[in-house]
């Protein structure tokens, strides 16, 4: 008997990924149609939690600036001023834009040594714009007439440097309407000039003329020694102890003359406050009979009441 012979069936590649499908998937699922492979469910993955954003910093709001404070200070200075003294005050705030001037603060007054600045901006303005010769020579006049206010210096200027021109054309130039020259020829004391003026003056140094002038200009201002070339006091008004110890930063020029009809001129005009904020220009006209201890005095504590009023 032939025998026969044995043939071993090999599993079709079929039923091998039905087999395989099931490992995963599990049982098939019978239709008319044949078994289906169901579905693999879709894996349940929890979503990874989105960072939560930063918080911002606490910035905090800006303060509002406040507003009023000149005409506050005008108004303190008029108060603290006797009846004898006549007062001309001005006021200009650099932030707000505000200039605030009292009855007087558009009246001429004489300068004093206020007028050395004038004479001083004049020639820095012309050297940078029209090449005027000025020295090193020049440059210690200056440190000498605007710190202790020397008046031999300013003498050697107002003649070297054309003093009376130099009020007109500083007039012209910031539009200042009630400063003047001396009438007579020489006499820079003489000058002219109103509290409005004047702060108007101050503002031009500090927001217009470059840096390299203004920084002069202020390092000779805030050198001023306590007793003047004259061994006069000048540690009054924005200058006393009461204001520029206060750490209000004042700086000031100081003017003091005697005597016309009797009377006194006595002035302190600068900038005090954070950053220079504000321009304070103090004119008086004062007896002279009540002496200079006593007119210092009284102008300090109208310096002082007017800074106290600016916050």
């Amino acid at each position: 008997m032939i025998g026969r012979h044995w043939r071993r069936r090999s599993t079709p590649w079929s039923v091998i990924g039905v087999l395989l499908v099931l490992a995963v998937t599990g049982p098939l699922l019978v239709t008319d149609s044949g078994p289906v492979v169901p579905r693999m469910a879709a894996a349940s993955v929890a979503p990874s939690p989105e960072a939560a954003p930063a918080a911002p910093p606490d910035i905090p709001e800006p303060l509002p600036v406040q507003r009023g404070l000149a005409q506050a200070a005008v108004t303190a200075a008029e108060q603290r001023a006797s009846s004898a003294t006549q007062l001309g005050v001005a006021v200009l705030d650099r932030t707000t834009g505000e200039l605030a001037a009292n009855g007087l603060g558009h009246e001429r007054f004489y300068t004093a040594s206020l007028a050395k600045l004038i004479v001083i901006v004049d020639v820095l303005d012309r050297h940078r714009t029209e090449g005027l010769q000025v020295t090193d020579a020049d440059r210690q006049l200056f440190a000498r007439a605007l710190g202790p206010s020397d008046d031999s210096a300013m003498n050697a200027l107002w003649e070297r440097f054309d003093g009376a021109g130099a009020v007109a054309r500083v007039s012209d130039r910031l539009g200042l309407e009630g400063t003047a020259a001396p009438r007579r020829t020489g006499r820079w004391g003489e000058v002219e000039v109103t509290a409005a003026d004047y702060a108007a003056l101050w503002r031009y140094v500090l927001d217009d003329m470059p840096a390299d002038d203004r920084e002069l200009l202020i390092s000779d201002l805030a050198a001023a020694p306590s007793t003047a070339k004259d061994r006069f006091d000048q540690a009054f008004g924005l200058l006393s102890a009461d204001v520029r110890g206060d750490g209000s930063g004042a700086v000031a020029k100081q003017g003091w003359m005697c005597c016309f009809s009797g009377q006194y001129y006595l002035h302190s005009a600068g900038a005090v406050g954070p950053e220079k904020r504000f321009l304070v220009v103090l004119l008086t006209r004062q007896p002279r009979t009540k002496g200079w201890p006593a007119a210092r005095t009284e102008m300090t504590g109208i310096a002082t009441q007017a800074v106290a009023a600016l916050g």
